[in-house]
């Protein structure tokens, strides 16, 4: 499970924290733009998971917009 959420928007990034079990240690960062489609910095958060892919399967809503909070959970 993770949670996340919009830190700010700067310059066109976006800036956004992943929390490994909805926990800020072993927080992660992914800084993206969407209108270039650039990634200016990822650094993973920290466990056995792939925290990143499941954040980034639920980034957008389903109109395709960049979601302000959110969460994913599996088993």
């Amino acid at each position: 499970m993770l949670t996340f959420k919009l830190i700010k928007i700067k310059n066109g990034f976006y800036y956004y924290e992943i929390y490994p079990e909805g926990k800020k240690e072993g927080k992660g960062i992914f800084v993206y733009n969407p209108e270039k489609d650039e990634v200016k910095e990822i650094v993973k958060p920290e466990g056995n998971f792939d925290y990143l892919g499941h954040f980034l399967n639920c980034l957008q809503d389903e109109n395709g917009n960049l979601r302000e909070s959110g969460m994913s959970a599996w088993y």
